[in-house]
């Protein structure tokens, strides 16, 4: 086992002032993590914890090379990480979508629990909805995360490998957990008729982190953040891991060329108040990617309306974001970029809506591709936009997420009706410019999903992600 401080120290054997893409001053970061990050969710530093995280974010200090946004030095195995978030969904059907209230919400989980669920109902969930679109985009994927040595997680392990993933390496070693936590997680799934949905697991009633006390991560896990052009995590991460441990193994990754794409998504509540404020600034100003519902967004940035919620985090002091994302359900999507001052809109596609489970996920998915392998922003927001359509016209999401073919029947018939109705390029909103080339986005889209399908199209490895 190799502690953060040990591995991050070996990794970046360099001296001098510290910068990270885009000029991003690392010992700002640091001092973040030393005035407001607690390694356990109820109690403040002790001399001995700080002692050990300023040791542990000592190597960050040490000078790594300045690197333009998106240009990697070297061949990687994968295109994307994907770190934690691994459960198992048990969909439920509901007549509504229960209380928020606590009491009733643990009530109604003892009731979920009180039998084995059917296999029928099983679906793999989390994150493994991201790295299945990823893998039918055509990318690389594979994923650090927790599952235990149980029926539900080898449930799990198997649809990943049918479905292209690589791997799934382990997040911590089995030996560090008391029984309990020992077991894959299980979330259940709500849905209302209406398609409306919500979770209910164990994970929503802490306390936090659920994986306390652990400090490392095994080789293997540390191998893969330094073999990757981008990492992906949502905000459930630090239901189970100490927050120090993740922004540290980050920092590497990120000194190491991986580009960080973060999704705050339910959780960006609980993130946005209290002792977890500190860690959501922290990762929001590390990210190059941050994509937000427009209701997650106001929870996080305080900001009415996509555009301004956007710009709020490439306006922070110390953000190294270059592409800010709202999500906006049936009225599509915005981004801001830190390269333009333009903002990019592209409206959604009409598809007929079986639930929206996953849609989220998919889209993450699309809009990391584009990122990594250099696509324009209008044909990366429209291929999201479409992974997400085809998501939603499924149910369930999983293996039921977007399947390429539907990608591309959709962007097909987009293309078709943009370039009939003659779209034009521009649009206003609040009086600013608003970028978002229908025709040219949708048309654009398809042909990179047709690339990247083609055999011996561009991945993380060989010369491709080298010219990336």
């Amino acid at each position: 086992m190799l502690h953060c401080a040990q591995h991050v120290d070996t990794l970046l054997n360099v001296s001098g002032t510290s910068r990270i893409s885009s000029g991003y001053r690392l010992q700002s970061l640091t001092g973040k993590l030393l005035r407001g990050i607690q390694p356990t969710s109820h109690r403040p530093l002790t001399v001995a914890q700080r002692r050990k995280l300023e040791q542990s974010t000592k190597a960050c200090l040490q000078t790594a090379p300045t690197r333009p946004p998106l240009k990697l030095e070297k061949a990687c195995s994968y295109d994307v990480i994907v770190l934690g978030n691994l459960c198992l969904d048990i969909f439920v059907s509901v007549p509504e979508l229960p209380s928020t209230e606590e009491s009733s919400r643990r009530k109604l989980l003892q009731e979920l629990t009180a039998s084995p669920p059917n296999r029928t109902s099983w679906e793999v969930g989390g994150n493994t909805n991201f790295m299945i679109a990823a893998a039918r985009l055509g990318m690389q994927v594979a994923s650090i995360g927790h599952l235990g040595p149980d029926e539900y997680g080898q449930f799990i392990k198997d649809v990943l490998q049918k479905e292209g993933v690589h791997e799934v390496r382990p997040l911590i070693g089995l030996d560090q957990l008391d029984e309990s936590l020992k077991q894959t997680l299980l979330c259940f799934v709500l849905v209302a008729p209406n398609a409306a949905h919500s979770f209910c697991s164990r994970y929503d009633f802490g306390p936090w982190p659920l994986l306390p006390g652990v400090t490392n991560m095994p080789p293997s896990a540390w191998q893969a953040l330094t073999d990757t052009r981008a990492i992906y995590l949502n905000g459930c991460l630090f239901d189970e891991l100490p927050s120090d441990m993740v922004l540290s193994a980050l920092l590497q990754a990120k000194n190491n060329g991986a580009a960080i794409c973060f999704d705050p998504g339910p959780r960006s509540w609980v993130l946005s108040s209290g002792s977890r404020r500190p860690t959501l600034n922290a990762l929001l100003d590390l990210s190059d990617i941050v994509v937000m519902t427009e209701e997650e967004a106001l929870a996080v940035t305080g900001q009415l309306g996509a555009q301004a919620a956007a710009q709020w985090v490439l306006d922070r002091p110390e953000s190294t974001t270059q592409w800010s994302i709202v999500k906006q359900g049936s009225f599509g999507s915005v981004l801001c970029s830190r390269a333009s001052p333009a903002v990019y809109s592209q409206p959604a596609l009409e598809v007929t809506v079986g639930d929206t489970v996953g849609c989220g996920d998919s889209f993450a998915a699309a809009i990391v591709m584009g990122y990594i392998r250099s696509h324009d922003i209008p044909s990366t927001m429209a291929l999201a936009n479409a992974v997400g359509a085809a998501t939603a016209m499924g149910t369930g999401a999983g293996t039921n997420v977007a399947s390429a073919n539907t990608v591309v029947q959709l962007l097909t018939e987009a293309t078709n009706q943009s370039n009939a109705n003659n779209a034009g390029p521009d649009d206003t909103q609040n009086g600013a410019a608003v970028h978002g080339d229908q025709a040219y986005g949708n048309a654009a889209a398809l042909q990179i999903l047709k690339d990247s399908l083609r055999p011996g199209a561009e991945s993380a490895c060989g010369d491709s992600a080298q010219a990336a």
